[in-house]
């Protein structure tokens, strides 16, 4: 039963990334075709997968979980008022996020007023070590551990981080001032700054950025907006019964410190 079950769940994650016939499925999955047609008939019969005969689509079951499971998620829910407040002063898009694993996942987005289409979204996955919020979070951490979240896996831009010594020294950076920057690190044209949001334990356990276009965001501006992202931090942190001042100077500076992508 199990293994069946881990082979449908595959199947969902094969679904997730585009509608598939079930010969793709069976492709893609290794499987034979009439399991991987079993499994998806089971996936059909519950609302987790819909097929108009020939292709495979995710269901609408999948949205209304989602939509629970944002619910049941307490951070979210406290963290978007703030989050909006800040879209609507800084007219840029707002991201909340935490780690899972070596990726930092979004739990909620913001849009800013400019109409911006970015990759991110709700439940995406993106490695912590290309992202602001990864290196807000991370840099709060043991610096012993900070290696084991550095993965290189390949530029996903010019601007990305590939030493291990350059991201080091990135969150040596941004543990002393406080935020920190995605200088198109994960997406090319986009920047972020991040400040981390602490838990009552002092724990940063998530983080919220700041994202815009290069073209709206130039370092002048970035400078302008670190103390908005800071206070919205707090403000999140303050929620969740925890908030600790960054142990850094000033984080008025950040935004004009070069950063190493070699």
């Amino acid at each position: 039963m199990s293994q069946s079950m881990g082979k449908a769940l595959g199947l969902l994650d094969i679904v997730a990334e585009g509608e598939k016939t079930l010969a793709e499925l069976g492709e893609a999955s290794a499987l034979p075709k009439s399991t991987a047609y079993r499994l998806a008939a089971v996936l059909v019969k519950y609302g987790f997968l819909r097929t108009d005969g020939r292709r495979y689509q995710l269901g609408y079951r999948l949205m209304e979980l989602g939509e629970l499971a944002k619910d049941q998620v307490r951070l979210p829910a406290l963290a978007r008022p703030h989050m909006e407040a800040l879209a609507a002063s800084s007219l840029e898009t707002v991201h909340l996020g935490e780690l899972a694993g070596i990726d930092v996942v979004y739990l909620e987005k913001v849009e800013g007023a400019r109409g911006l289409l970015m990759r991110s979204r709700v439940g995406l996955a993106s490695p912590a070590c290309t992202t602001a919020m990864g290196k807000a979070i991370i840099a709060h951490f043991s610096p012993d551990a900070w290696a084991a979240y550095f993965q290189n896996r390949g530029a996903l831009t010019p601007h990305t981080i590939t030493r291990l010594d350059v991201f080091e020294r990135e969150l040596d950076t941004v543990l002393q001032r406080g935020v920190a920057f995605d200088r198109e690190e994960n997406e090319l044209g986009i920047t972020c700054i991040a400040a981390p949001v602490f838990d009552a334990s002092g724990t940063a356990t998530a983080a919220v950025s700041l994202s815009g276009a290069v073209v709206y965001l130039p370092p002048e501006r970035l400078e302008e907006l670190v103390e908005a992202v800071v206070g919205c931090a707090r403000a999140v942190s303050k929620e969740l019964g925890g908030w600790r001042e960054p142990s850094h100077e000033s984080a008025t500076s950040a935004a004009d410190g070069e950063v190493a992508t070699a």
